[in-house]
C-alpha cells in the first residue's frame, strides 16, 4: 500500500490548522481588529502555500520536522492575532494543533472508509472537507466556551506549557508511529487500522488537554480566592485598627477639650490665651472629618486623610452612609477601601497638584443605592472583562482590589461599571433597593 497516496492530502492538514486557530480567535476578546486578522490570514496562508510548494518532495521520514515547521507557522499566526503573552499563545497553539490533527484524521478516516476519494472529484471532496471541518470546529468552540470559560483569561506558565507539549508529542508519536514502523504494538495491519489508531489517539490527547486545562483553572481559581480573601481581611483589619485608634483619640480629645475649657477660666494673660487657642486649633485636626451617618464609612474615609493631606489631594464626598446599613462591615471595607486605595494610588501619579481630585457619592437613585467613586487619571487604563487591568508588573499578586469589589457587588445582586472618559476614571455601583 502507498501511504503517500492513501494518506491525508497535505493541504487538508494546513487548512485544518488554520481553521483551528480561528476557534481561539473567536474565543479570545484580546485580539487584533477584523481588518488586521484578515490581513494576517492572507499573509500566513501565502506562507503556508509557499512552504507547501517548496516541501512537496520532502522525504516521508522527515514528516515530524515538517509538522514542527507547520506548528511554528501556527504559533506565528496565533501570536500576530491574540494579544496575550507568548507562553499563553504557545499553549493554545498546542491545543489548536491537536484539534487540527484530530479533525483532519477523523474526516479522512470517514472518507477512506466509504472510499469517497475514489468516487468524487477533488473539488467535491474539498467542499466535503470544509463542511466537515466547520462542523467539528463549531463543536470545539462551544466545548471550549463551556469547559474552558474559567481558564480563557489565565496566564499559562512555562511548567504548564512543558506538560502540554509533552502530551502533544506523546499523542503525535502514538498516532503516527504506525506510518513509520510497521512492527510495533501501535501499528495496524491495514491503512484503516492506522487511521483508527491515529483518530482515537488524537481524540484522547484532546481529552487529556481539556482535563489538564480544567486542573489549571481550578488551581488558579483557588489561588485567586485565597488572594481575594486576604485582600478582604487586609481592608477589614485596616478599618479595625483605625477604628480602635480613633476611639482612643476621641476619648483623649474629649478629655483635653474639657481641660482646655478649665484652663481658659484660670488664665488671664493674652499670650497664655493665644497659646491655648493654638492648642485647641491643633486638636481639632484630630476630630473625625466626615460625618456620613455610617461609622464604618466615616472611619474608612478618615483613615486615608493623612495620605491625601500629605499628597495635597482634594477629596469631596456627598454620601448618605445610612444607605449602606444593609451591608456587612467587611463588605463595606472591601468596596470602599479598595476603591479609595485605587483612586489615591492613581491621583498620586499626577504631577499637577490642582488636578489631584477624588469625588465620592452615595445616594438613593430610584430603586437602587448608587455608589460612585471618581478620580482624575492621566494614565490610559486598559480593561479586561470590564475590569481595569493592574499597572503593576507583578500581575500574580496585584489587580485583585477590583475583583474583590466585583465579588461583593455580585453578592448583593448588584452591578458595577468601571469607565474612563478623558482624564476621569469612575467606578459606579448600583445595588437593588430591596436590600435596605
Amino acid at each position: 500500500m502507498d501511504m503517500a497516496v492513501d494518506n491525508i492530502p497535505r493541504y487538508y492538514t494546513i487548512i485544518a490548522e488554520m481553521m483551528s486557530c480561528w476557534v481561539y480567535f473567536f474565543l479570545f476578546k484580546q485580539k487584533q481588529s477584523t481588518v488586521k486578522i484578515v490581513f494576517y490570514t492572507v499573509i500566513v496562508a501565502s506562507l503556508e502555500i509557499f512552504y507547501l510548494w517548496v516541501s512537496e518532495s520532502i522525504a516521508f521520514w522527515l514528516w515530524p520536522a515538517h509538522m514542527i515547521i507547520l506548528f511554528s507557522i501556527m504559533f506565528l499566526y496565533m501570536k500576530l492575532v491574540i494579544k496575550r503573552s507568548s507562553k499563553t499563545v504557545f499553549y493554545y497553539t498546542t491545543k489548536a494543533f491537536l484539534v487540527a490533527e484530530f479533525i483532519a484524521a477523523f474526516e479522512w478516516q470517514i472518507v477512506y472508509f466509504y472510499k469517497w476519494n475514489t468516487f468524487f472529484a477533488k473539488w467535491a471532496m474539498g467542499i466535503v472537507m470544509i463542511l466537515f471541518y466547520s462542523v467539528c470546529l463549531v463543536l470545539a468552540y462551544f466545548l471550549e466556551r463551556k469547559w474552558g470559560r474559567d481558564s480563557q483569561y489565565i496566564e499559562i506558565t512555562m511548567q504548564e506549557n512543558i506538560i502540554a507539549v509533552t502530551i502533544a508529542i506523546a499523542v503525535f508519536f502514538l498516532s503516527n508511529i504506525g506510518f513509520f514502523m510497521s512492527n510495533t504494538p501501535f501499528s495496524g495491519g491495514s491503512m484503516m487500522d492506522l487511521f483508527a489508531i491515529r483518530t482515537i489517539s488524537d481524540f484522547l490527547g484532546l481529552v487529556l488537554l481539556f482535563a489538564f486545562q480544567s486542573r489549571i483553572a481550578q488551581a488558579e481559581m483557588k489561588n485567586n480566592l485565597a488572594i481575594l480573601d486576604q485582600n478582604l481581611r487586609e481592608q477589614y483589619n485596616k478599618y479595625r485598627n483605625y477604628q480602635d485608634s480613633i476611639n482612643l483619640i476621641n476619648m483623649k480629645y474629649h478629655d483635653l477639650r474639657h481641660q482646655m475649657e478649665n484652663l481658659k477660666e484660670l488664665v488671664n494673660g493674652k499670650e497664655e490665651m493665644l497659646l491655648i487657642n493654638n492648642i485647641e486649633s491643633e486638636l481639632r485636626e484630630y476630630r473625625p472629618y466626615f460625618q456620613t451617618g455610617n461609622d464604618v464609612l466615616n472611619a474608612l474615609l478618615d483613615s486615608r486623610r493623612t495620605l491625601w493631606n500629605n499628597n495635597r489631594i482634594t477629596i469631596t464626598a456627598v454620601a448618605d452612609g445610612k444607605l449602606l446599613e444593609f451591608m456587612n462591615v467587611a463588605d463595606i471595607c472591601s468596596v470602599i477601601g479598595n476603591a479609595l486605595d485605587n483612586a489615591l494610588e492613581s491621583v498620586c501619579l499626577i504631577e499637577e497638584i490642582d488636578k489631584r481630585l477624588i469625588h465620592i457619592e452615595i445616594a438613593e437613585q430610584k430603586s437602587f443605592v448608587m455608589i460612585v467613586v471618581e478620580n482624575t487619571c492621566e494614565q490610559h487604563v486598559k480593561f479586561e472583562n470590564g475590569l481595569p487591568k493592574t499597572t503593576h508588573k507583578d500581575k500574580k499578586n496585584h489587580g485583585y482590589g477590583t475583583q474583590s469589589i466585583l465579588q461583593v457587588v455580585q453578592k448583593y445582586d448588584g452591578s458595577v461599571v468601571f469607565n474612563q472618559t478623558g482624564d476621569w476614571f469612575s467606578m459606579k455601583i448600583l445595588l437593588p433597593a430591596k436590600q435596605f
